[in-house]
């Protein structure tokens, strides 16, 4: 099976964080990085994943991060080859998204990426689940713990 006729999921920060630090469901997100390393699924991420997962590691208010884990975390999160540049259309979406359900346009471009890829944002925020209203948004939109991931 090629690379891309397998499922893609565009993770976002809630997401990536919980591939290194224990969270609440990081079974369920350690199981989509397993599957990716595997070569089951694709993973696809905005590259404001990188910042929002080292703005959370270093205001994660139960665990204190090294500075030698932050390279560790960083390195890792590279090396993955998951992360890219949103194209001027995905910006496009992104922006209309975050109008039609008042969220951040940090939340829409995961989902304006989902959008134009065809493809489902995964996400533990609750918060972002509650305010998709448009029907773009919930056919793109799925919850960390709704994620099958039986492949």
């Amino acid at each position: 099976m090629e690379r891309n006729e397998i499922p893609r999921y565009i993770p976002d920060a809630s997401v990536a964080l919980k591939w290194f630090i224990e969270e609440r469901d990081t079974s369920h997100a350690l199981r989509l990085k397993e599957l990716f390393e595997k070569g089951r699924i694709d993973l696809e991420a905005p590259s404001l994943l990188g910042y929002e997962v080292a703005s959370a590691l270093r205001f994660h208010p139960k665990v204190k991060v090294t500075l030698k884990q932050f390279r560790a975390v960083t390195e890792a999160l590279v090396d993955m080859q998951i992360m890219r540049e949103p194209t001027h259309l995905e910006w496009l979406t992104a922006f209309r998204l975050s109008l039609d359900n008042a969220i951040s346009v940090y939340d829409a471009i995961y989902l304006g990426l989902a959008v134009s890829r065809h493809s489902k944002m995964v996400t533990a925020d609750t918060s972002l689940l509650s305010k998709a209203r448009s029907p773009q948004a919930k056919g793109s939109l799925l919850a960390l713990t709704d994620l099958t991931l039986s492949i």
